[in-house]
Order: C-alpha cells, then sequence, then structure tokens
C-alpha cells in the first residue's frame, strides 16, 4: 500500500501519492515553495490579500491540516521508515549505484543530500563538493552538467532562485523517479568477457611407441650413432626397422619418436623433412591415416642401396681391423 496525502486550501489543492518519505517531501516543497508562490499568483490576479495573508502567516494550520488527513489514513497505509543515513556518508552511498558517469553522480549525490540533510536546493557550489566528499575528480565544466540535466528534464530551476548567484536547482519529479528506479550499470570488469575456446592440439603418437632399442637387433648393424652425417643416422635406422619388419612406412613423427625416444638422437623435424625433401626419388609417400594432412614414406630401392653402401663400408672398415 502507498501513502497519499490530498488537501485544499482555498482554492489551491495539493495531492502527493507514495512512500512516506516521498509523500514528506513533496508536502514540504508545496509548502515551502508552491504554496507562497501560488498565494503571490492569486493576490495578484485576484487581489485576495487577506485571504492569502491568512495561508500564508498560519503554515502551523496547514501542516495540522495535513496531520490529520494522514491520521485518518493511517489504518489503510503501509508505511515504511526511511534509510538512516546519519552514519553513511557520500562516498560510502554511491557504492551502490556500481559505476556512475558524472550526470548520474550529480543526481544521485544531490538525492543523499537531501534525503540526508533537507536541502532540497542545490548549486554548483554544492556539486563541486559532492564531488571533494566522494573523492572524485572533478568535472571540468559544473555548469554545463546541470545544464544538461536541466534539458533531460531531471532538475528545474528552484522556486524564487532568479538573481541568486549561484543558481538553485531543485530534483523534478522525474528526477526522484530516476535515482530511486536506478540499477547499477555493468562496469568493464564486471562484463562477461566471451572468448572463443581455445584449440586443443592433440599430439599424434608414433605408431611406433611400443617399441624399444632391443627391438632392433643393434648388433647386426653398424652403430647408428656412430655415422657422420644426420642423413646416414636417419637412413640406416628406416632400413633397419624395414628389415626387421617392424614396419616400412614413416611419417615425420615416426622419424623423430625413433630418433629421439629410442635412440636418444638429437633429430628436428626440419632436420627430418630435409632428407625427405632432397631425396625424394628415394621414398614412396602415402597419406598418413593419422594426420590426413601429412605423408607417410616408404622406402624404395635407392634408399635402401644407400643404407647398403654404409653397411658394405662398415664390413670392409671391420676387415681391415681383424687382418
Amino acid at each position: 500500500m502507498e501513502n497519499k496525502v490530498k488537501f485544499k486550501i482555498g482554492e489551491i489543492e495539493f495531492e502527493a501519492v507514495g512512500s512516506e518519505e516521498v509523500v514528506e517531501r513533496e508536502r514540504n516543497v508545496f509548502l515551502n515553495t508552491l504554496l507562497p508562490a501560488a498565494v503571490d499568483a492569486i493576490v495578484r490576479t485576484q487581489s485576495v490579500v487577506t485571504q492569502a495573508t491568512q495561508y500564508i502567516e498560519e503554515p502551523e494550520e496547514q501542516l495540522k491540516l495535513v496531520s490529520s488527513v494522514q491520521t485518518i489514513q493511517a489504518d489503510d497505509i503501509n508505511t515504511q521508515s526511511c534509510t538512516d543515513l546519519l552514519r553513511t556518508s557520500l562516498a560510502s552511498f554511491l557504492k551502490n549505484y556500481g559505476s556512475l558517469n558524472d550526470q548520474d553522480f550529480t543526481l544521485i549525490s544531490a538525492y543523499y543530500d537531501e534525503k540526508k540533510n533537507g536541502t532540497n536546493m542545490f548549486s554548483s557550489e554544492n556539486v563541486k563538493q559532492y564531488y571533494t566528499e566522494a573523492r572524485r575528480s572533478e568535472y571540468s565544466n559544473i555548469s554545463t552538467l546541470l545544464a544538461q540535466l536541466a534539458k533531460k528534464g531531471y532538475i528545474m530551476d528552484a522556486p524564487d532562485s532568479h538573481g541568486k548567484t549561484p543558481k538553485q536547482y531543485i530534483l523534478t519529479s522525474d528526477g526522484l523517479a530516476y535515482v530511486e528506479s536506478y540499477q547499477p550499470k555493468e562496469t568493464n570488469k564486471e562484463k562477461k568477457i566471451i572468448s572463443r575456446p581455445k584449440k586443443i592440439r592433440t599430439k599424434i603418437e608414433s605408431v611406433y611407441a611400443k617399441l624399444s632399442a632391443d627391438d632392433f637387433n643393434l648388433k647386426n648393424y653398424p652403430e647408428v650413432k656412430a655415422q657422420d652425417s644426420f642423413k646416414k643416422q636417419m637412413m640406416l635406422i628406416l632400413y633397419i626397422v624395414s628389415k626387421e619388419n617392424l614396419g616400412d612406412a614413416f611419417s615425420i613423427t615416426d622419424v623423430q619418436y625413433l630418433m629421439t625416444d629410442i635412440l636418444g638422437l638429437p633429430a628436428t623435424e626440419k632436420q627430418i623433412q630435409g632428407v625427405f625433401d632432397r631425396n625424394k626419388t628415394w621414398f614412396k609417400n602415402e597419406t598418413d591415416p593419422m594426420n590426413k594432412k601429412a605423408y607417410k614414406h616408404k622406402l624404395l630401392e635407392g634408399a635402401k642401396d644407400f643404407v647398403r653402401t654404409i653397411i658394405d663400408e662398415e664390413f670392409k672398415v671391420n676387415q681391415n681391423k681383424e687382418s
């Protein structure tokens, strides 16, 4: 249930609907600013000086009338207590509103000042003080800032403020509603960062991963590590694997695994690819079933003849040593 106050003083009627604090604020604005101005207008247009003077000089009677109307309606009103701001600083109060631009900061600060101190009018000097109290960098042009808020209809010139310096403003009904319904905006830190999921690259395991050096019968061949070039080392190990019927097709991943993981020899993908590229007539290339973008290489006779030369030279060296 909302509070509702309605009363009539002479030809002037007043009605306010809302929470207890809203009704009280609207009533104060009416009695302190709008009513005197309205009475003055009546005096000048209808010459009801005596009646107007009575209205102006008897604010206590007006307050009694408002109180009586509120008392009559008390059974139908669900009142709410105002927030206790006595122990709340402006900086602390503003934390509830998240990240604020300068226009929202000014409106909410003026609202806070009115709620806590009962000052429903403010000026550019008050706004500067708001920045100081909130420990916030001051806007470069306060006058322009207030003009923008007035253009949006959130503030208006205070009654009887003509000629006063600095100029006085009050929050309009739209300004009050804007603050009371304000929802904190997301900051850059709070915004969800939408990123593309990282592509997970799975390492392709060599088909020779289950082999060990013992499977190669290396004692029957020249020592791989003793060869004087990477090309001879690589071709010899491929020949041994084929000769021992352990496999006959080799990808770059396979060759690298055989040389580094099993024999402990240094071998890079670039070195391996270089041997394949410079000796294309030695190999038959087939698409790797494990990796459609790669190839398997089978030894042709040219490759086998090259390795047999290595073996023959090793045999001759050993014969010469024995003789």
